[in-house]
């Protein structure tokens, strides 16, 4: 690093640091997330999410860019593990909405990308003490890295049709546990993640990416997926009945029109 760079550096984590700078009251550690939330209610619609609308409604698109505006300046070293793991999934998923936004109409988030970067390499905020990041960094360098919890790939939404659904509310730290909960419960309880036959049990293919999280966590994809569908807890962990991962649909989550 040249040494105008490093000084900067230097000069930026002074500022951050001073009190009140970048720091969150307890009080404001969830109440920061609230435009999300309100974006979230307002927009998702089961599954999908309805881009249009909101692409087409200026003062909630300044909501979701002052939001992100906002996280960009938090001091996350100061937040509970609760309340940054809150902060991170929230911040993914606001960017990656914008990310579509910005180049709405889009047929797919791997329409973003080309040959040299796909779309999850781009970078897409730059936050405090972290510098420029993208969703790839977000997501494997920070989340999956610092908080170690298989539940994370149910609360990232990739915008995508095959992608585990947004929930109607923003992650926070004091509820966050079983918020997690709830959104592996809300995906596996839908044959479009799993889907029990006669023969196999088919699932995302979440489960094949990312396998090794799941063995950590759970023991195996069977006792992780066991553990949230109790009532096909015998039929999941017959080691005979053969696991077969769906194919994964890239196409926008979007709220279909007539």
């Amino acid at each position: 690093m040249a040494n105008s760079q490093l000084f900067i550096m230097l000069i930026l984590l002074l500022i951050l640091n001073l009190p009140g700078r970048g720091q969150l009251s307890i009080e404001d550690r969830d109440n920061i997330h609230r435009p999300f939330d309100i974006i979230l209610q307002l927009y998702v619609q089961g599954t999908r999410f309805d881009y249009q609308a909101l692409h087409e409604d200026s003062e909630d698109l300044q909501r979701l860019s002052e939001y992100i505006d906002t996280l960009e300046t938090v001091n996350t070293v100061d937040l509970t593990r609760d309340d940054a793991l809150a902060y991170w999934l929230n911040l993914y998923n606001a960017a990656t909405l914008e990310l579509i936004l910005q180049n709405y109409p889009v047929t797919s988030i791997k329409d973003l990308g080309n040959l040299f970067r796909s779309a999850w390499k781009r970078k897409v905020v730059a936050v405090a003490l972290h510098g420029e990041l993208s969703l790839d960094e977000i997501e494997h360098d920070i989340i999956r890295r610092q908080f170690d919890d298989p539940r994370i790939h149910f609360a990232l939404n990739c915008a995508s049709i095959g992608c585990p659904p947004l929930q109607r509310r923003a992650y926070i730290g004091g509820t966050l546990d079983s918020q997690l909960d709830q959104a592996v419960k809300n995906t596996l309880r839908s044959e479009q993640w799993l889907n029990v036959t006669e023969k196999e049990i088919e699932v995302t293919k979440i489960f094949d990416w990312y396998k090794d999280d799941f063995r950590s966590s759970g023991g195996s994809v069977r006792e992780f997926i066991a553990r949230y569908r109790k009532d096909l807890r015998k039929i999941l962990l017959e080691e005979q009945r053969k696991i077969d991962f769906m194919d994964y649909d890239w196409k926008l989550n979007r709220v279909e029109v007539d």
